[in-house]
Parts: C-alpha cells; sequence; structure tokens
C-alpha cells in the first residue's frame, strides 16, 4: 500500500507540539515513554510476553496531561463546539498525513516487509456513530476494505486480548498498519496486534498520534523539562528518532 505523497508544506502550525523521542535507557523502545535506565517501561515489558504483540509501534508526539497538546487529543472528539472538534480534527489529520508520506518507507524497511492494509483502532467505549480517527483516516484516503471492528463484550481496558476485536476482511500473510489517536496503556492496540496476527497477518505495527505522558510522574517530569524543548518536525523519524531526509 502507497504512502501519500507530500508536496507542499503543512497547512497548520504544530507548535507547541513535541516529537516523541527515541533515547535508549531513557525513553521506552517501544512506546517512548521516559524509563530510568532500562530497554522498556514496566507495561511493554509485560506486553512482550505475548508472542503476538505489534513488531513496531510509532508514536509521533507526546499528549502531555494539562497541556494543549493533551487537550488538541482530546478535544477533536469531544469538544462541544463543531468548528473547535474540526480544527482539532485537521491538525491531526495533517500530523498522520505528514508521517505516513515521510516514514511508511522506515516503517516498513523496519518491520521487513512493505505495509499492505491500515486499519483504525475503533472505539470500545460506546462511542455513537463513527470514530472520528476513521473519518480522518478515510479523508486521507489510508483506508482498504479490512475493517477492525469490536467484539460484542469488548471492554476498554487494560488487558490484552485478541477477542476485543474481529477483523473483518483477509489479512492473511500481510504488513498491517493499525492506527491509533493516543497511547496511554497500550492494552488497546496490542490486543488489535494479537487479533489480526490470529487472522493471518504476517506483520504489525502501530501509528499512535500520541503517547500520552502524566505531567505528575517524576520521569515524565524530568523529560519534559529536560528534552521537550523543540517544536514538533515532521521529518523526525518516529522509528529512528532521527531526521530523515
Amino acid at each position: 500500500m502507497t504512502a501519500p505523497t507530500t508536496t507542499h508544506a503543512p497547512v497548520f502550525t504544530l507548535a507547541p507540539l513535541r516529537n516523541a523521542l527515541r533515547k535508549p535507557s531513557r525513553t521506552c523502545a517501544v512506546c517512548t515513554t521516559p524509563v530510568g535506565g532500562y530497554r522498556f517501561c514496566w507495561r511493554c515489558r509485560q506486553h512482550r510476553r505475548a508472542p503476538d504483540v505489534a513488531d513496531l509501534v510509532a508514536p509521533l508526539i507526546y499528549a502531555i496531561d494539562g497541556a494543549s497538546s493533551a487537550e488538541l487529543l482530546r478535544n477533536y472528539k469531544n469538544h462541544p463546539k463543531r468548528a473547535e472538534r474540526e480544527r482539532c480534527a485537521r491538525i491531526v489529520g495533517e500530523l498522520l498525513r505528514m508521517a505516513i508520506s515521510h516514514h511508511q518507507p522506515c516503517i516498513a524497511s523496519s518491520v521487513g516487509q512493505p505495509v499492505a492494509t491500515r486499519v483504525v483502532i475503533p472505539s470500545l467505549t460506546s462511542r455513537m456513530g463513527t470514530h472520528p480517527m476513521v473519518s480522518i483516516a478515510h479523508s486521507l484516503d489510508l483506508m482498504s476494505d479490512v475493517v477492525l471492528a469490536p467484539s460484542l463484550d469488548a471492554r476498554c481496558d487494560r488487558a490484552v486480548d485478541a477477542d476485543k476485536f474481529i477483523v473483518e476482511g483477509t489479512v492473511v500473510g500481510q504488513h498491517v498498519m493499525v492506527i491509533d489517536d493516543v497511547w496511554t496503556t497500550g492494552s488497546n492496540a496490542q490486543s488489535a496486534s494479537l487479533a489480526l496476527r490470529r487472522a493471518g497477518a504476517s506483520a504489525v505495527s502501530v501509528v499512535v498520534i500520541a503517547r500520552w505522558l502524566d505531567a505528575r510522574h517524576p520521569l515524565c517530569l524530568r523529560l519534559i523539562r529536560d528534552q521537550l524543548h523543540e517544536n514538533y518536525d515532521p521529518l523526525v523519524c518516529p522509528v529512528t528518532g532521527h531526521r530523515c531526509a
């Protein structure tokens, strides 16, 4: 599946958003949350006990609780004013478009297989209507005939469970890219990976708009204070942490 091309500068200002960082022993090698000298955060270490979790997780930015970055991820779905929801959705869409356009080849190279299909994690909280992230992905022409649907008894909890999702369509032998808006515990994204593997996917990558940070946590506070100074750069690779040409 080809990535959308980009030939123009971003339409929307992306300040004061901050790139998720790839810093060995300082941020988790999976989800980019700050860690104290370890390769993985505690939760990602637990997830990795399952054999079928995602081959790669690529957060684009940090959503810092109490900051405008967190408000962006809340407001694109839940703000009472339609105009504000639409404004935030355009920014989220631009982040996703630029990431796919610039870095899908990096993701494919890291996983070892071209992206064949993209799916979006659906809501597990009884949200009415189409999830805004699904609408954004469709507007960017990122979707295929494969759909990830919630099972009847799925719950939005911290459990990693393939039974949360139903895969509608064929993914046998494919590299499936999962698109999500926020990584807090990662349980839904990793549950989606398990469901896709069970359906026959040979590789799974996850592109998530934002890794949530609790600004009250000492490690998060230190990362915010010492490392998150530069405005978001869409050319910084969410796979390597380096700037792509």
